[in-house]
């Protein structure tokens, strides 16, 4: 705040009183800011819940089977798929390469920073499969994997010859 005399004829002082605007804009440029960091932030805390909304919504997507014939569709409802293309906390295949988790020195997949805790703490035994042929227990980084195409889900197996015996069985 500046403040200006001025004299008058009759010799007696005028006070004018001059606010600087400085001190508004500077409150203004503070509460901006306030406001640009409280975004920010609210903003990344949301952007977390996408990404496990988008997560979710891609377990529990499905495709349509393509119509074909029925001998010709038996025959390609089972099929050995790539390690690295599954989620073993989900047991889904993604079509895509996954996120290896290396746990002592084995590497497993995930799609997600909540399939890497998981497979990390090994959080409900999920490291491991059960053998559909013989309900044996596999460990998934180690396993064949079977995708059922119809569902999408997988099965682990202790070995390729297991698996083709699977497939073999339900091809009819």
């Amino acid at each position: 705040m500046k403040r200006r005399y001025f004299k008058q004829p009759n010799n007696e002082p005028i006070v004018v009183t001059v606010e600087n605007p400085s001190g508004r804009i500077y409150k203004l440029l503070i509460s901006i800011l306030f406001l640009i960091l409280a975004s920010i932030i609210l903003l990344s805390c949301s952007n977390q819940k996408k990404d496990k909304a988008e997560t979710a919504t891609l377990a529990v997507t499905k495709t349509k089977p393509i119509q074909m014939n029925s001998a010709v569709a038996s025959q390609t409802t089972y099929e050995i798929v790539p390690n690295e293309k599954v989620c073993m906390v989900n047991d889904r295949f993604m079509g895509v390469k996954q996120i290896p988790i290396d746990v002592d020195g084995t590497i497993y997949f995930g799609c997600c920073q909540g399939c890497v805790e998981k497979l990390q703490k090994n959080i409900d035994n999920v490291r491991f499969g059960s053998n559909p042929i013989d309900d044996t227990k596999v460990d998934k980084a180690n396993a064949v994997i079977v995708q059922d195409k119809s569902k999408g889900s997988v099965f682990y197996f202790a070995s390729k010859q297991d698996a083709q015996s699977f497939i073999s069985k339900n091809k009819a």
